[in-house]
């Protein structure tokens, strides 16, 4: 048996990202598939420490990780050849289009609120698979069967987005007094890309689309650019639910998607100076704790009428697991704005990251969280954490190999995380509270009495590896 203490500080990202760490978490995945093209996960939401979807039993699928996951498998065949992801592929874009409801929307797009099998949501859920579906369309590989039921697809959520959710709101702006869908930045945002996405799928085919954009999402993206939403000089966009309430650091990973997609398809340079002014502004946020390591914050403090400074930032609650899509469009901001310094506070975040990759090669969703549960699970079914170790790996890259997963018991105050192939279990000061078999969307169960519905707890109790996760509590150490 292993015992690891983590922070591990001193090691290096190619150390610790290897092809076995890719084989892991592509195992992982097999291990939580409930059906061709569909991978299910625990959605703990590690920003907001939500974490209801336990008490609901649920630990299926949710269309917005389903669209990111696609990215993943295009690339594996795309760099291995391996029939096995095209197939995968062909069937995911095939599982998308099943979870269209006959109005239009989509069910199961509510994330951390799943399970829902009505089209309720917000835009960021059900424009992501409009994304993925066009991205499919337009793959040299993609099943021509599949993709003639794309546009008729796209066109059911379009009409059916316009009546539920068009100049909506949220809570704090319902109806929204100004162009958009619920008035949140990065939501928005993902609602304009996807416009553009079917312009560049389905442009030639029909000028609608085109119209769509000068219509709906030209006027929407236009007004999140004006000093309304956006702070050019921090590089900040208002979040838009609340007052005085800059958007979360790890949301601009949607947001840098979003303006790198919309800007590159529509040639429009002043995206890519916007997109260059947050990245710029994003080093603002890190910081370095008192262990050593180098972090971003969880959010920036600002001043309810000047918007030209940020009085102070947020430290607790970070969600960690979404450092790495930051990194890589850091990565592409220094590839033009070259910095010696800035490349070097990068290579620490990569440290950081190395720091904290698991014996399964896994990360944490969250740090420094009142509730230790979001720093001992982790979702190896992160579409942008495989990216990342494929850009790692880079040519080195082989078609994922079957492996023997360890038995892990992983740590954290009161908190232990227990996992040993498609069976799991959280435990809370020795005693089991929720366990599952991850093979079965339903199979999450409750207390300490209750059994999987498939194999034993039994098996979880022989660990081959204990990791231990020395985090401190960052709100008293700053």
């Amino acid at each position: 048996m292993q015992t690891i203490h983590y922070p591990i500080k001193g090691r290096k990202i190619r150390e610790v990202i290897t092809q076995r760490t890719l084989d892991m978490l592509i195992a992982q995945w097999e291990n939580w598939q409930q059906g061709p093209g569909v991978i299910g996960r625990l959605h703990l939401h590690s920003c907001w420490g939500t974490a209801s979807v336990l008490d609901r039993g649920y630990q299926g699928e949710t269309v917005t990780i389903h669209a990111l996951q696609m990215r993943v498998v295009r690339r594996l065949y795309e760099q291995t050849r391996n029939p096995k992801w095209k197939v995968m592929l062909d069937s995911m874009a095939s599982h998308l289009l099943y979870l269209q409801d006959k109005s239009g929307g989509f069910i199961h797009a509510t994330a951390e609120f799943e399970p829902t099998f009505d089209t309720r949501g917000c835009p960021i859920h059900f424009f992501h698979p409009i994304i993925a579906l066009c991205e499919y369309y337009m793959w040299e590989y993609a099943d021509e069967n599949i993709k003639a039921l794309i546009p008729g697809a796209v066109d059911r959520q379009w009409e059916w987005s316009l009546t539920h959710s068009w100049k909506v709101g949220n809570g704090f702006k319902r109806p929204l007094p100004f162009p958009g869908w619920c008035g949140v930045t990065n939501q928005d945002f993902v609602a304009v890309g996807a416009i553009v996405m079917t312009m560049k799928a389905f442009g030639d085919l029909d000028p609608k689309y085109a119209q769509r954009y000068e219509e709906y999402g030209k006027p929407t993206l236009d007004y999140y650019l004006s000093p309304a939403y956006y702070h050019e000089a921090i590089g900040l966009f208002e979040r838009g639910d609340g007052k005085n309430f800059a958007e979360r650091t790890v949301y601009y990973t949607h947001i840098l998607e979003m303006l790198m997609l919309i800007g590159e398809a529509m040639g429009d340079d002043r995206l890519i100076e916007v997109y260059d002014n947050v990245i710029d502004h994003i080093f603002d946020a890190v910081f370095v704790h008192t262990d050593g390591l180098t972090y971003l914050a969880r959010g920036a403090i600002t001043d309810p009428e000047d918007k030209t400074f940020v009085k102070g930032w947020e430290y607790n609650a970070i969600a960690f697991d979404h450092y790495v899509n930051l990194m890589k469009h850091m990565r592409i901001y220094l590839s033009r704005h070259p910095s010696e310094e800035r490349s070097a506070i990068l290579e620490r975040l990569h440290d950081t990251i190395a720091a904290y990759v698991y014996e399964d090669g896994s990360i944490p969703l969250g740090m420094f969280n009142p509730n230790p549960l979001f720093s001992v699970v982790t979702n190896p079914d992160n579409g942008w954490y495989i990216e990342f170790v494929m850009d790692v790996l880079g040519d080195d890259l082989a078609d994922p190999q079957p492996v023997e997963m360890p038995c892990i018991h992983r740590i954290s105050g009161d908190i232990t995380w227990k996992q040993k192939g498609a069976l799991w279990a959280i435990e809370e000061k020795g005693e089991r509270k929720y366990g599952g078999f991850s093979r079965f969307p339903g199979g999450v169960v409750s207390g300490t009495e209750a059994k999987p519905v498939w194999g034993s707890f039994d098996a979880l109790e022989n660990p081959d590896v204990i990791e231990t996760i020395d985090v401190d509590d960052i709100a008293k150490k700053r």
